[in-house]
């Protein structure tokens, strides 16, 4: 039986992180535990990873789900989900990087009739894409598409706009093209998580964004869609200047927000976030009221407070400082500075800690408090 709909608040999305396990090593990865493989984090097993799907489908009201992870469909019981979401009517979409989608997999998909499936290329060619995720990946992500496609999967393409591949997304989205995809999301890479400690290789400046944009927006009369929809803070980049390309703001608090549903069952902000939402280390712990949980005030005062250097602006309540999860994962602080990639343009002191330090054989980001 469903919960009566007046008693189950309305939530506009969860990413639900359906295992930790990943079989790329993208630098610009924001899943925190990616360093260890996932340990810190673990994977619940089928019966555990529905109970949580189904406490929050019977609790919220959710518009839709986005199913990811790591990659979702290493997941065995990717398909439990799809289940228990569909016997509820909640519709899914999905981020994987596709590598692991055969013709089988995406047969069986199909008659779930996902929103899409998102995907993500970061360059036209092996070489610069797998100067992103690793080594081997770019034919096998080829092939996941074409499986999909081939089987009436919708494919949703994205790019991750870093400073490596900023002057080349107009040759990538000409890759999508040729790949029969239409929609195509810009996520300009946010250093949050592991990729926290690859800033320096992969945070654009505003002079890579605008050069990104320029190239998709020369393109954008042709496409169903262009998107991007990790936040770009108008202070840094005037985002109205480019009329083919939809740009979004951090919904943290809003009536938008997809909260984050991780392996370990605990619910965050967003998937950059890495503290659970009011201390609950798992929604399947006796006494959850996860109404009360969404309402929070983590949740409802987090538009509350922000950076100094953003009193006055007139973006200050839209875009509240940008990537806030950013800010913290390098700053230190989710509201005492604005997104990094504002930051690099505004202090020195930060711009300088932009480089490597090399400890116990891994790479680190330089501490910059």
């Amino acid at each position: 039986m469903h919960e009566p709909l007046r008693d189950r608040p309305k939530v506009y999305s969860v990413a639900i992180e359906l295992t930790a396990f990943c079989n790329q090593k993208c630098d610009y990865c924001y899943n925190e535990w990616r360093e260890d493989g996932g340990e810190s984090v673990g994977t619940g097993d089928r019966q555990t990873l529905a109970a949580r799907v189904a406490r929050l489908v019977t609790a919220l009201d959710i518009d839709h789900v986005t199913l990811t992870g790591g990659e979702p469909f290493a997941h065995p019981g990717v398909f439990d989900v799809l289940d228990v979401l569909g016997a509820h009517g909640v519709p899914a979409q999905f981020i994987s990087n596709g590598g692991v989608i055969t013709s089988a997999i995406a047969e069986r998909l199909a008659p779930y009739r996902p929103l899409g499936v998102q995907i993500t290329l970061n360059g036209p060619d092996a070489a610069l894409h797998e100067a992103h995720v690793g080594a081997g990946h770019f034919e096998k992500t080829l092939r996941g598409i074409g499986a999909l496609r081939l089987a009436g999967v919708r494919v949703v393409g994205c790019i991750v706009v870093t400073k490596k591949n900023a002057a080349k997304v107009g040759e990538i989205l000409e890759l999508w093209r040729r790949l029969g995809v239409e929609h195509v999301s810009l996520s300009r890479f946010s250093p949050a998580g592991y990729a926290a400690r690859h800033a320096a290789q992969l945070l654009p400046s505003r002079r890579d964004l605008i050069t990104a944009f320029e190239q998709a927006d020369a393109h954008g009369a042709d496409w169903a869609a262009l998107t991007c929809t990790m936040p770009v803070p108008p202070c840094a980049v005037e985002t109205e200047r480019f009329q083919h390309i939809r740009f979004g703001s951090c919904p943290i608090g809003t009536s938008m927000q997809e909260f984050a549903l991780g392996p370990d069952g605990k619910l965050r902000h967003c998937t950059l976030h890495r503290t659970p939402i009011g201390g609950v280390a798992d929604v399947l712990e006796a006494g959850v009221d996860l109404a009360a949980l969404i309402r929070h005030t983590d949740v409802t005062d987090y538009r509350k407070k922000k950076p100094e250097f953003c009193r006055g602006c007139e973006h200050e309540h839209t875009c509240a400082g940008g990537c806030g999860a950013a800010a913290e994962w390098v700053l230190g602080d989710a509201h005492a500075y604005p997104d990094p990639m504002v930051w690099q343009h505004v202090s020195a002191d930060f711009s300088k800690t932009l480089a490597y330090a090399r400890r116990e054989g891994r790479t680190y980001l330089e501490t910059v408090l």
